[in-house]
């Protein structure tokens, strides 16, 4: 390529600047969105009381929408228009932001899945369309460069995003961590949640109206595609509603299926199973079906496809796991202290991003691409090996090492497709599952290393009875569950109002606590469900509560006082052949603070470890880089002479 040549070719010529800025302001508001919901996860497992991989299915619907309905959003291109495109995203958008309300008054988490799956489904079509449009305006010389310059707004929408997040969401959340919640009294957890969900909904849908006013704005403009043939001249509308219609109907078939099927399917079992549909309408309509195969037939464009995987999926799983990081190598932080982090992240990638697009000028991109791939490699080792003080920081290097990989990737994979490059650019958004497939993959990791830690913690103090409860059922951890109820005992009156408040609370049921021997009948039931965590215990369970308080020995003081009180989760729920781990727990009562120490250790060690997977994806994208450094440039030199 001639570098002084393509120095002098405006990124955006000058008739193009009016509707490239009008997109801007989109790339702006998908970004805004991606980084808001990346949030929504620590937020979610606190409120739901989930753990890491059930969270993750926030990451499981936002990017399973994308790859869902981005091939709908290719048809839609090629179909009508770019224009079209915009609106139906924007409106899609608007109506899932919009349903977080009824969410909120049910608090329901599978409704926000829905809410949040239609919301991504409207940014999904806005990224599809936006994307080859900005591509369209101007040289083919100047593309990943104008596709870079447009991208740039795309983390400054991040940055709002995480901003908006922390002082609106995060900030809001109470300091009770999942285990005290679940010992709450159901009216308090109730009036919590209740105001927590309220702060989730008002930045979607105060966002709702800003949305409204660039979908007005679109609708004034006319399009024009003349840069990509499109069949809006060729086709009657008919037909092109047919065509429509029927990808519709091949999405919504598989999702018939599993809402009317026996069979019970995991949440990326079922984004995949919905993506048959799309790629089904591709192999039935002969012109879509050759456009695939022609796609296929290029290693350029489907290793583009493979690489632009990885890469989302690492940058969505490590955006979503920072604030968790942090958290775990810093044990006592709050969310909104911790998403500082996430914050330096954003602006680290928003300033690389606008580096390395100013040195495209005059290196490759694809080597670029190359070399922060592997510095990527070494952050990710310093986030899993370095000390607590400067891993945060490795980790933080992480966003800027990915700041040029989206749009150099996609605008190697699409550089001279042509006819072919809406549907193209739909591969390339599909590709985003990667973020619904790693993330909660790294989820899953940390989850059950934690586990695993935690019953090896219990067989090394030769409590093989306590690792085996603890083994078969990881969600109801028993040991957590105590660990909760301890420290309760821990608040102090000369710590502040709520600190006295908590401690007074405390006093109060362990009193109620000491009480139930003596109680009978339904003074024993309304004392026992007045305890923390057991509001909702069945006749069943109170009797086997007041069977094992019997096996408990007299109290020789306070400590032991405290020791019995935190054994209410296995006082209420271990019976038959569980009850020998309870007379394990009362014979040799465990240390808590050596626990609790032990447990802090367990989830760090998770969380580090499971930056192995990140690594994967930078090694993949690295090998793309390598492989196609020079391809891209000896497609642009072959077609120069057609072009002159």
């Amino acid at each position: 390529m001639d570098n002084n040549r393509t120095s002098t070719v405006p990124i955006v010529p000058k008739q193009y600047r009016l509707p490239f800025f009008m997109l801007v302001s989109c790339f702006a508001l998908w970004g805004l969105l991606n980084n808001m919901t990346d949030n929504l996860v620590p937020a979610f497992s606190k409120i739901f009381m989930i753990n890491a991989s059930e969270s993750a299915g926030v990451q499981i619907s936002f990017y399973g929408a994308y790859a869902v309905l981005a091939i709908f959003a290719s048809i839609l291109l090629e179909e009508f228009s770019y224009k079209a495109g915009v609106l139906i995203g924007l409106g899609l958008y608007m109506i899932g932001a919009l349903c977080y309300i009824p969410a909120a008054i049910g608090q329901s988490f599978d409704i926000y899945l829905m809410a949040i799956f239609v919301l991504a489904g409207g940014l999904s079509i806005l990224e599809t369309t936006c994307n080859p449009f900005v591509l369209s305006m101007g040289s083919q010389e100047t593309s990943v460069r104008r596709l870079n310059f447009a991208q740039a707004f795309n983390p400054i929408g991040s940055l709002t995003g995480i901003f908006l997040a922390k002082y609106f969401i995060l900030a809001h959340l109470n300091d009770a961590d999942m285990d005290t919640r679940k010992a709450m009294d159901p009216e308090q957890l109730n009036a919590i949640v209740s105001d927590e969900l309220f702060w989730v909904c008002v930045p979607y849908v105060g966002l709702v109206a800003i949305a409204a006013v660039i979908w007005f704005f679109f609708c004034r403009y006319k399009s024009d595609d003349e840069n990509v043939p499109t069949r809006e001249n060729t086709q009657p509308l008919s037909s092109k509603l047919g065509r429509l219609g029927l990808c519709i109907a091949l999405i919504l078939i598989p999702f018939l299926f599993q809402y009317y099927s026996a069979f019970e399917f995991s949440m990326v079992q079922q984004i995949l199973i919905m993506m048959i549909g799309p790629i089904a309408f591709l192999l039935i309509m002969p012109d879509y079906r050759c456009q695939l195969m022609k796609l296929v037939k290029l290693p350029r464009y489907f290793c583009g496809v493979a690489a632009q995987f990885f890469y989302v999926g690492v940058q969505i799983a490590v955006w979503t796991w920072t604030i968790k990081y942090i958290m775990s190598v810093f044990p006592g932080m709050q969310e909104a202290a911790a998403s500082n982090y996430y914050i330096f992240s954003i602006i680290l990638f928003i300033a690389c991003r606008a580096i390395t697009t100013a040195l495209m000028k005059k290196f490759n991109p694809a080597n670029m691409m190359s070399l922060f791939a592997v510095a990527g490699i070494l952050c990710c080792l310093g986030t899993i090996y370095l000390p607590r003080e400067i891993s945060v920081w490795t980790l933080v290097g992480i966003s800027g090492c990915m700041s040029l990989m989206f749009p150099t990737i996609y605008g190697i994979a699409l550089r001279g497709l042509g006819s072919e490059v809406k549907l193209g650019a739909a591969g390339l958004i599909m590709a985003i599952l990667g973020g619904a497939v790693i993330t909660p993959y790294m989820g899953s990791w940390i989850d059950n290393t934690t586990v695993k830690n935690q019953v090896a913690y219990f067989e090394s103090i030769n409590r093989p009875l306590i690792a085996q409860a603890e083994a078969a059922d990881a969600r109801k951890s028993l040991s957590g569950a105590m660990l909760a109820l301890y420290r309760m005992s821990e608040a102090s009156p000369a710590d502040g109002e709520e600190q006295a408040r908590a401690a007074g609370k405390f006093q109060k049921n362990l009193e109620t606590f000491l009480s139930l021997p003596s109680l009978e009948g339904d003074a024993f039931e309304q004392a026992a469900k007045s305890l923390p965590g057991c509001s909702s215990l069945k006749p069943g369970e109170l009797a086997v509560f007041k069977a094992n308080l019997e096996r408990l020995p007299a109290p020789a003081g306070r400590e032991q006082q405290i020791q019995q009180f935190s054994l209410i989760p296995a006082l209420s729920t271990l019976s038959g052949n569980q009850a020998e781990v309870l007379d394990n727990l009362i014979a040799l009562p465990l240390d808590m603070k050596q626990f609790q120490t032990a447990q802090e250790n367990f989830v760090e060690k998770a969380v580090r470890s499971s930056f192995f997977i990140p690594i994967i994806c930078f090694a993949v994208v690295l090998i793309y880089g390598f492989f196609f450094r020079n391809t891209h440039l000896k497609k642009e030199e072959e077609e120069k002479p057609a072009q002159a």
